[in-house]
């Protein structure tokens, strides 16, 4: 450089406030908006979905110490014929003493499927029969939830299922004990239920269709006279008879 001239640095402002504009424009313009606004949108829409995940499990498990849930346990077990299962979650004693009289109603009174001379003598012929009813009340109740399921619901998911009976039942809780009446159709059967620890088990059922079907049973074996074979054994003959 020639001495005596000094050096110029020059700077094109225009194009540095250019350059600075379109840098503030892509930081606050309409696509810098709606990316944040997708990154915010986003987080609340995760931490809905948490919030419900959590208020779900939580319910879940409220509803697991609830009637209808070991209702659900109890149809499902009878679906797969789990018998100690329905041992566990039935009073099948408490359900005889309480089902018993429904099923002398039904022998006794009006369309009686036995006779009126049956029916005089239904006092002495009763004591031998009713042990077959205690004896199958198990069976009886189990084989009375598989009717009140609709449809073939044996492989639907239990979750489904107990939502299900859910859906079917009304529930009358008090503290230790619960009214459940089942709907399916237009039967319904009333059942009464006791906390078992966590879980409720049934101790009374009353179920009119179930009371007509064993009642019908045990008319067949009663004869003409009302009596049990057995108790016609073991009257004295008449004299003059072989």
């Amino acid at each position: 450089m020639p001495q005596g001239h000094k050096s110029r640095i020059v700077i094109d402002v225009d194009r540095v406030r250019a350059e600075a504009a379109q840098k503030r424009a892509r930081r606050f313009g309409p696509a810098g908006r709606a990316g944040r606004a997708l990154g915010v949108t986003g987080l609340v829409v995760v931490g809905l979905l948490l919030v419900a995940l959590a208020g779900s499990y939580a319910w879940w498990q409220g509803f697991k110490k609830s009637p209808p849930y070991s209702l659900a346990l109890l149809l499902d077990a009878a679906q797969h014929d789990d018998v100690q299962a329905v041992e566990t979650m039935i009073d099948a004693d408490q359900i005889a003493q309480g089902f018993v009289p429904q099923v002398i109603e039904n022998l006794a009174g009006a369309g009686s499927p036995i006779s009126p001379q049956a029916r005089a003598s239904l006092t002495t012929a009763l004591p031998a029969l009713l042990p077959r009813v205690r004896e199958t009340m198990r069976d009886e109740i189990a084989r009375s939830l598989k009717t009140l399921s609709q449809g073939d619901s044996q492989n639907v998911p239990f979750f489904v299922k107990a939502l299900g009976v859910r859906r079917m039942a009304d529930v009358n809780e008090r503290e230790d004990v619960a009214d459940v009446k089942v709907r399916a159709g237009e039967r319904q059967v009333d059942l009464s239920m006791r906390r078992d620890g966590e879980r409720w088990k049934v101790v009374t059922v009353k179920d009119p269709q179930l009371a007509s079907e064993i009642a019908a049973r045990l008319a067949a074996s009663l004869p003409a006279g009302g009596q049990t074979p057995q108790q016609q054994q073991n009257q004295p003959r008449r004299r003059g008879t072989r």
